[in-house]
């Protein structure tokens, strides 16, 4: 889970939540679980993946967590639409930070990137603060 960035330690756990919102909640308060008892409280962290999220509910819950999510700032600030790969309508996929500041995210399009999965890639630029 630690991973050593440019001389520096960031916390990264990959994750692929349920598809019942009540299911999500749960494995939310579980993530925020192993958070407390894995990674220090100051540490640098990115909890990114698959959240099922379809109506974009998870948002509060993972603020209160202490986590935000990575949109970017100024007009590229915005949510990347990642499923289904061809056609691309929902933002499921999401990156969650904490003390990295997202300066832009991106989504890769194209036959390439739809043939390899039904989700397509969510790319995030991040800056130490």
């Amino acid at each position: 889970m630690p991973v050593q960035w440019h001389d520096r330690t960031v916390h990264a756990v990959v994750a692929h939540l349920g598809l019942m919102h009540a299911s999500r909640v749960r494995q939310v308060q579980r993530l925020a679980a192993f958070i407390a008892a894995e990674v220090p409280a100051d540490a640098p962290l990115i909890v990114a993946g698959d959240f099922n999220d379809w109506g974009e509910r998870l948002d509060a819950p993972m603020r209160e967590i202490g986590l935000a999510r990575a949109l970017g700032d100024g007009p590229r600030s915005v949510r990347r639409s990642t499923f289904p790969s061809r056609v691309p309508v929902f933002a499921l996929d999401r990156i969650y930070t904490r003390t990295l500041v997202c300066r832009s995210t991106f989504v890769p399009r194209g036959e390439t990137w739809a043939r390899m999965s039904d989700h397509l890639p969510l790319v995030a630029e991040f800056e130490w603060p």
